[in-house]
């Protein structure tokens, strides 16, 4: 009996090194074969079925990946992100904000995220999206998702009054005066949420004065106050008498309900808008184009920004299996994924859109084409110090709009404002 006692506790624990060694393997991974668990951080919870089948889809090929992923509030994510990191923790991949923003460049200069170049094939995105991820000559993420911003129009009432997508600004006062004319509201404008109003003048100028122009604002060969940008407020300005009545006094919610139910044909907003339009009104028939420039003869150019990407922990100890997670999130496939499952336009190019809206493809194929490089609103140069472009015009739109200041004054106090702290390298 002694024998037999001894010879089942020895085999116990022989055995049981290798129960606890697998149980280690099943959380993290090992090079044991065991699979590796990627772990995600994010602040969107929509995305949880993303990842889902990203898992799946990665398994498929062969891969030896679990993926773990973990949603935050967006008013926490930050500050939680921030804590685990300090303490050499956090997660393999990290939802992170654009660039130049003090967030994301705060993980960089922290040596919490890595550089990607090197590791990842980023010829599927575009140079404009990359933009918003690129620091030092390097690229600090994965974009995943694109948002555009333009004039969203009710397609049956340019319809019913003969109304095409005008290609010239003088085309988009025509067709607003030809609506007004028939008793039809032309615009929308919320402008009581000046940020609204800031984005507004920043589509418009991608276009008109356009790239040219900015890209001299940027190397600083032109100024805010130069004729090119009195000229975008006088056309705003006088466009006014195209917007709904006391049009100060509404917000972006009241903006929703009107152009959705057909009161208003025309709103300069963002695509994140189209989802809550078709919940109000499931008939709502819409369309999309960017802001036409001064002259048909001129190309347009929309206002896109890169609204989110996935960055590499540096201190990740599944560091290939991150990788893998990644490389995915670069390709196609992943891009058909992301659209299908949430409806939002992916950062990836060359990708079907969901033929049921018409609208995110069209939007989509835009956003892939003709999307601005040289910008003055979120994700440009100009957001690197105070006062920014966007934070002058938020109170300086509403100030001009109400006839507290003039184009020519806004534009003085535009230059005066960035000028202070913006010195570009000659």
């Amino acid at each position: 009996m002694k024998n037999v006692k001894f010879i089942a506790v020895l085999a116990l624990l022989l055995v049981l090194p290798a129960v606890l060694f697998a149980a280690g393997d099943s959380e993290k991974g090992s090079a044991s074969g065991a699979a590796q668990t990627v772990e995600i951080w994010g602040w969107r919870a929509q995305d949880a079925p993303v990842w889902e089948q990203v898992q799946e889809a990665l398994q498929a090929k062969g891969a030896n990946v679990v993926i773990d992923y973990r949603p935050f509030a967006p008013t926490e994510y930050d500050s939680k992100l921030l804590v685990s990191l300090q303490g050499e923790a956090g997660p393999d991949i990290m939802y992170t904000r654009r660039l130049p923003g003090e967030r994301t460049q705060a993980l960089i200069d922290s040596g919490y995220i890595v550089p990607l170049d090197n590791e990842i094939d980023f010829s599927t995105f575009t140079q404009a999206t990359l933009n918003f991820i690129q620091d030092g000559g390097s690229t600090w993420g994965i974009p995943f998702a694109n948002q555009i911003v333009g004039v969203f129009y009710n397609t049956d009432l340019y319809e019913k009054y003969g109304l095409k997508e005008p290609k010239s600004w003088d085309e988009l006062v025509k067709n607003a005066q030809v609506l007004k004319k028939n008793g039809v509201t032309p615009f929308f404008v919320p402008g009581k949420e000046a940020w609204t109003l800031a984005m507004q003048h920043a589509m418009v100028g991608v276009s008109l004065p356009g790239q040219d122009f900015i890209k001299k604002l940027i190397d600083g060969k032109a100024k805010f106050n130069d004729p090119q940008i009195v000229d975008l407020n006088t056309r705003l300005d006088s466009l006014k008498q195209y917007y709904q009545k006391d049009f100060m006094a509404n917000s972006t919610a009241e903006q929703d309900a009107s152009f959705a139910l057909g009161e208003a044909a025309m709103v300069f907003y963002g695509i994140w808008g189209t989802s809550n339009w078709k919940e109000l009104n499931p008939d709502f028939n819409f369309g999309y184009f960017p802001v036409p420039p001064a002259s048909a003869s001129e190309e347009p150019y929309a206002y896109v920004y890169m609204d989110g990407s996935y960055a590499l922990n540096n201190s990740s100890d599944v560091k290939e299996a991150a990788l893998q997670v990644l490389a995915f999130a670069a390709t196609p496939d992943y891009g058909t994924i992301f659209s299908n499952t949430t409806g939002e336009m992916t950062a990836v190019a060359n990708v079907d859109m969901p033929a049921d809206r018409p609208v995110l493809v069209e939007a989509y194929k835009t956003s892939t084409s003709i999307a601005a490089e040289y910008l003055y609103w979120v994700g440009s140069p100009f957001q690197k110090g105070k006062p920014t472009p966007y934070s002058i015009l938020r109170e300086g739109m509403q100030s001009m709009y109400i006839g507290e200041t003039t184009p020519k004054a806004l534009a003085d106090k535009l230059n005066e404002g960035v000028s202070s702290w913006y010195k570009p390298e000659k």
